[in-house]
């Protein structure tokens, strides 16, 4: 989830803890970390992300269902409500 720039950092700490909170009560949940301090790079300096989450889960369907818990509901339209982002994506050895 890629937070915008323009958030009050208070709404934006409390979300993330109130997605992380519902996320490891999701079955299959992996690690969940988030951005610490200022973006930083080309893309920081040009993109109005200002916070990032990532959560990993060991399959699509169980992202799926995190996203479709009933206690996820309220904040995920407190994060769109926001302007955020949410990306899904299964990643690879390279």
């Amino acid at each position: 989830m890629l937070f915008p720039k323009s958030a009050d950092p208070v709404d934006v700490d409390a979300l993330i803890e109130g997605i992380a909170s519902s996320f490891k009560a999701s079955t299959g949940s992996q690690p969940i970390t988030r951005s610490v301090g200022s973006l930083m790079g080309p893309g920081a300096k040009a993109g109005e992300a200002g916070w990032i989450l990532e959560a990993d889960f060991p399959t699509l369907e169980d992202a799926m269902a995190a996203l479709h818990a009933e206690d996820f509901q309220d904040a995920k339209a407190s994060t769109e409500a926001l302007g955020s982002t949410i990306f899904l994506f299964e990643v690879g050895e390279v």
